[in-house]
């Protein structure tokens, strides 16, 4: 599935839940309008860290694209501020939560139509295809993590199938990869349905023999990628790309290999919340030391 393809089901999704919260009849259980606003909390939250993480992230840097990402942003904050707000109140069956739900749908609304028209189109023109992957890559990575980190979680705790049908679509390129390499798959439990739809996809295996350890672009690219972390030792994976002149989707896997193998560390600084930092562990500097010496 396309990244924009992923990007439109996830705006559907949530607005779905909009539209089961204000039809919610109070005290209806698990599809009360308090559990149902906790569940869109939740899902908001994790769609603009994916966006931002992938998207934006990787447009923030063009001149044409920084003012746009500086003001859609700016309206993730007052969306964040506003469903905490709408938290804090305890009676969502009230008029006044009501309008007030009903004041941030059109909020929301008003931001997914300038993403859609504003900076979808922009981004078409300044990301070429590898830009696409790659970005696709790390949103369909926010969804793993998210996977992996609930506890509790199952197919039945999901909003809606909308969500499930596009990460399984996704799976086929861009999701089941990032979940190979990431190793959730394996570090999960294998009870959960979710997380057993995922670990069935076939395209898991035939990735695993491209980026295996002794795969060919490890081979040839990997000794100069972590040459370079260990010369900084620490350093955002675009800016690897930059100085190596690698596609990025490409330094995202490989960097992803030398992770697996105790080279380096993979972390988001917590300063910005953005972005992906690779540092260089002990292991990795003394291999690093060594490929100079002899091949890898």
């Amino acid at each position: 599935m396309e990244f924009w393809h992923l990007i439109a089901n996830d705006h559907a999704n949530i607005v779905s839940l909009h539209k089961d919260i204000l039809r919610a009849i109070p005290g209806a259980g698990v599809r009360s309008r308090d559990r149902l606003f906790d569940e869109l909390d939740g899902e908001l939250r994790r769609h603009i860290e994916a966006e931002e993480d992938s998207l934006y992230d990787a447009l923030e840097d063009d001149k044409r694209a920084k003012r746009l990402i500086d003001e859609l942003e700016d309206e993730h904050k007052q969306i964040k501020k506003q469903l905490r707000h709408l938290s804090r109140i305890g009676d969502k069956s009230s008029r006044e939560w009501t309008q007030q739900f009903e004041d941030f749908t059109y909020l929301l609304d008003r931001h997914f139509h300038r993403e859609q028209h504003e900076l979808q189109p922009l981004a078409r023109e300044v990301l070429n295809p590898e830009a696409i992957r790659a970005i696709r890559h790390v949103f369909a990575e926010e969804k793993i993590e998210e996977f992996r980190k609930r506890r509790h979680g199952a197919l039945g705790d999901l909003p809606s199938g909308l969500m499930v049908g596009a990460l399984a679509s996704a799976a086929a390129g861009a999701l089941a990869f990032i979940a190979w390499r990431s190793g959730s798959l394996q570090r999960l439990p294998a009870a959960r349905p979710a997380q057993r739809l995922l670990s069935r996809l076939p395209v898991t295996n035939r990735l695993s023999g491209l980026f295996s350890r002794g795969g060919r672009a490890v081979r040839i690219h990997g000794p100069d990628v972590l040459r370079d972390v260990a010369r900084r030792t620490r350093t955002p994976v675009q800016d690897i790309s930059s100085r190596l002149q690698l596609p990025l989707g490409t330094t995202y896997s490989l960097v992803a290999a030398l992770e697996r193998q105790g080279l380096v560390r993979v972390f988001r600084p917590e300063e910005t919340g953005r972005g992906r930092i690779v540092e260089i562990t002990t292991q990795g500097r003394e291999r690093a030391a060594r490929s100079r010496q002899s091949s890898w």
